[in-house]
Protein backbone atom coordinates (compact mmCIF):
# COMPACT_ATOMS: atom_id res chain seq x y z
CA UNK A 1 0.00 0.00 0.00
CA UNK A 2 1.18 3.38 -0.90
CA UNK A 3 1.17 6.74 0.95
CA UNK A 4 -2.10 8.55 0.80
CA UNK A 5 -0.18 11.70 -1.07
CA UNK A 6 1.14 9.72 -4.22
CA UNK A 7 -1.00 9.62 -6.92
CA UNK A 8 -2.01 5.92 -8.05
CA UNK A 9 -3.16 5.23 -11.40
CA UNK A 10 -5.74 2.42 -10.65
CA UNK A 11 -8.08 5.28 -8.59
CA UNK A 12 -6.96 8.45 -10.30
CA UNK A 13 -8.39 10.93 -12.86
CA UNK A 14 -7.37 14.41 -14.82
CA UNK A 15 -9.21 17.53 -14.78
CA UNK A 16 -7.83 20.12 -16.88
CA UNK A 17 -9.57 23.48 -16.08
CA UNK A 18 -10.46 26.29 -18.32
CA UNK A 19 -7.60 25.77 -20.90
CA UNK A 20 -8.90 28.43 -23.30
CA UNK A 21 -7.08 30.68 -24.83
CA UNK A 22 -8.17 34.14 -24.02
CA UNK A 23 -7.15 32.97 -19.75
CA UNK A 24 -4.13 31.44 -21.16
CA UNK A 25 -2.83 34.18 -23.26
CA UNK A 26 -3.13 36.53 -20.38
CA UNK A 27 -0.83 34.12 -17.79
CA UNK A 28 2.60 35.29 -16.44
CA UNK A 29 3.60 32.20 -18.20
CA UNK A 30 1.49 30.62 -20.80
CA UNK A 31 4.29 27.77 -22.24
CA UNK A 32 4.90 26.29 -19.14
CA UNK A 33 1.43 25.30 -17.72
CA UNK A 34 0.44 24.24 -21.28
CA UNK A 35 3.74 22.01 -22.06
CA UNK A 36 3.00 20.45 -18.38
CA UNK A 37 -0.43 19.64 -18.94
CA UNK A 38 0.11 18.34 -22.15
CA UNK A 39 2.85 16.30 -20.42
CA UNK A 40 -0.31 14.89 -17.50
CA UNK A 41 -2.89 14.60 -20.49
CA UNK A 42 -0.64 12.28 -22.21
CA UNK A 43 0.21 10.33 -19.64
CA UNK A 44 -3.29 10.12 -18.59
CA UNK A 45 -3.65 8.57 -22.75
CA UNK A 46 -0.57 6.38 -21.91
CA UNK A 47 -2.03 5.24 -18.79
CA UNK A 48 -6.27 4.99 -19.80
CA UNK A 49 -6.96 7.65 -16.70
CA UNK A 50 -10.23 9.46 -17.36
CA UNK A 51 -10.17 13.02 -18.24
CA UNK A 52 -12.62 15.17 -17.45
CA UNK A 53 -12.01 19.47 -19.16
CA UNK A 54 -13.98 22.18 -18.64
CA UNK A 55 -14.72 25.46 -19.76
CA UNK A 56 -15.40 28.68 -18.35
CA UNK A 57 -18.49 30.26 -20.09
CA UNK A 58 -17.68 28.71 -23.20
CA UNK A 59 -20.13 30.94 -25.59
CA UNK A 60 -17.97 33.59 -25.17
CA UNK A 61 -14.35 32.28 -23.79
CA UNK A 62 -14.40 29.40 -26.76
CA UNK A 63 -12.58 25.73 -26.91
CA UNK A 64 -9.72 24.04 -25.25
CA UNK A 65 -6.71 25.44 -26.94
CA UNK A 66 -6.04 23.29 -29.69
CA UNK A 67 -2.53 22.31 -28.39
CA UNK A 68 -4.53 20.47 -25.52
CA UNK A 69 -7.49 19.15 -27.43
CA UNK A 70 -6.06 17.88 -30.21
CA UNK A 71 -4.62 15.10 -27.73
CA UNK A 72 -8.18 14.60 -26.26
CA UNK A 73 -9.73 12.76 -29.28
CA UNK A 74 -12.99 12.31 -27.58
CA UNK A 75 -13.13 15.18 -25.21
CA UNK A 76 -16.69 16.39 -24.96
CA UNK A 77 -15.93 19.53 -22.68
CA UNK A 78 -18.31 20.64 -19.70
CA UNK A 79 -19.20 24.15 -20.01
CA UNK A 80 -19.70 25.94 -16.69
CA UNK A 81 -20.37 29.73 -15.29
CA UNK A 82 -19.30 28.50 -11.59
CA UNK A 83 -15.59 28.76 -10.70
CA UNK A 84 -15.42 25.98 -9.05
CA UNK A 85 -15.96 22.41 -11.31
CA UNK A 86 -18.02 21.47 -8.48
CA UNK A 87 -20.33 24.35 -8.99
CA UNK A 88 -21.99 22.68 -11.98
CA UNK A 89 -23.90 19.25 -11.64
CA UNK A 90 -22.67 17.94 -15.14
CA UNK A 91 -19.25 18.29 -13.26
CA UNK A 92 -19.88 16.49 -10.33
CA UNK A 93 -22.39 13.59 -12.24
CA UNK A 94 -19.56 13.07 -14.53
CA UNK A 95 -16.95 12.78 -11.69
CA UNK A 96 -18.76 10.77 -9.58
CA UNK A 97 -19.72 8.10 -12.57
CA UNK A 98 -15.71 7.47 -12.95
CA UNK A 99 -15.55 5.92 -9.28
CA UNK A 100 -11.98 7.53 -8.73
CA UNK A 101 -11.24 9.28 -5.40
CA UNK A 102 -8.34 11.19 -6.33
CA UNK A 103 -8.07 13.88 -8.47
CA UNK A 104 -5.56 15.51 -10.54
CA UNK A 105 -5.92 18.97 -11.66
CA UNK A 106 -4.29 21.77 -14.04
CA UNK A 107 -5.25 24.52 -15.83
CA UNK A 108 -6.02 28.43 -14.64
CA UNK A 109 -6.52 30.16 -12.85
CA UNK A 110 -4.61 28.96 -9.58
CA UNK A 111 -6.57 31.04 -7.05
CA UNK A 112 -9.66 31.48 -8.73
CA UNK A 113 -11.00 28.08 -10.37
CA UNK A 114 -8.73 25.74 -9.46
CA UNK A 115 -7.92 26.49 -5.90
CA UNK A 116 -12.10 26.59 -5.44
CA UNK A 117 -12.33 23.18 -7.80
CA UNK A 118 -9.26 21.57 -5.10
CA UNK A 119 -10.87 22.90 -1.73
CA UNK A 120 -14.75 21.88 -2.72
CA UNK A 121 -13.30 18.54 -3.71
CA UNK A 122 -11.30 18.08 -0.66
CA UNK A 123 -14.40 18.79 0.91
CA UNK A 124 -16.25 16.14 -0.99
CA UNK A 125 -13.66 13.27 0.22
CA UNK A 126 -11.48 13.30 -2.56
CA UNK A 127 -7.22 13.36 -2.57
CA UNK A 128 -6.83 16.41 -4.30
CA UNK A 129 -3.33 16.65 -6.43
CA UNK A 130 -2.00 20.39 -7.79
CA UNK A 131 1.38 20.16 -9.79
CA UNK A 132 2.29 23.89 -9.69
CA UNK A 133 4.24 23.65 -13.04
CA UNK A 134 0.75 22.78 -14.43
CA UNK A 135 -1.14 25.66 -13.15
CA UNK A 136 -0.92 29.36 -13.36
CA UNK A 137 -2.74 32.92 -12.83
CA UNK A 138 -2.21 36.19 -14.64
CA UNK A 139 0.24 37.13 -11.59
CA UNK A 140 2.75 35.64 -10.60
CA UNK A 141 1.88 36.73 -6.89
CA UNK A 142 -1.75 35.13 -7.69
CA UNK A 143 -0.27 32.01 -8.52
CA UNK A 144 1.88 31.21 -5.46
CA UNK A 145 -0.51 32.68 -2.98
CA UNK A 146 -3.16 30.02 -4.65
CA UNK A 147 -0.28 27.39 -4.31
CA UNK A 148 -0.28 28.62 -0.53
CA UNK A 149 -3.48 28.07 0.05
CA UNK A 150 -4.43 25.13 -1.21
CA UNK A 151 -1.20 23.88 0.57
CA UNK A 152 -2.07 24.81 3.86
CA UNK A 153 -5.25 23.45 3.38
CA UNK A 154 -3.76 19.79 2.81
CA UNK A 155 -4.43 19.54 -0.87
CA UNK A 156 -1.25 17.88 -2.27
CA UNK A 157 0.92 20.87 -4.26
CA UNK A 158 3.76 19.05 -6.19
CA UNK A 159 5.22 18.89 -9.81
CA UNK A 160 4.23 17.66 -13.13
CA UNK A 161 6.83 15.15 -13.28
CA UNK A 162 6.75 13.66 -9.60
CA UNK A 163 2.72 13.17 -10.26
CA UNK A 164 3.61 11.16 -13.82
CA UNK A 165 6.14 8.85 -12.09
CA UNK A 166 4.14 8.50 -8.88
CA UNK A 167 1.32 7.50 -11.76
CA UNK A 168 3.58 5.30 -13.67
CA UNK A 169 5.02 3.42 -10.88
CA UNK A 170 8.13 1.99 -12.28
CA UNK A 171 10.75 1.71 -15.03
CA UNK A 172 11.07 -0.87 -17.39
CA UNK A 173 7.61 -0.87 -19.54
CA UNK A 174 6.34 -0.15 -22.47
CA UNK A 175 3.88 2.40 -20.61
CA UNK A 176 7.33 4.14 -19.28
CA UNK A 177 8.53 3.91 -22.35
CA UNK A 178 6.03 5.93 -23.87
CA UNK A 179 5.78 8.94 -20.86
CA UNK A 180 10.02 8.84 -21.14
CA UNK A 181 9.35 10.37 -24.54
CA UNK A 182 7.04 12.99 -22.82
CA UNK A 183 9.12 14.26 -20.37
CA UNK A 184 11.91 14.17 -22.98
Amino acid sequence: MRHKNLADRSDSCLVVVDMQEPFLRAMFDRERVVNNAKKLVGTANVLGLPILVTLQNPERMGDTVTEIAELLPQHEAIGKMAFSCCGDRAFNERLAKLGKRTVILCGVETHICVSQTAHDLQHKGYTVHVPADAVCSRQESDWQLGLDKMRHSGIVVGCTEGVMYELLGCAGTDEFRQILKLVK
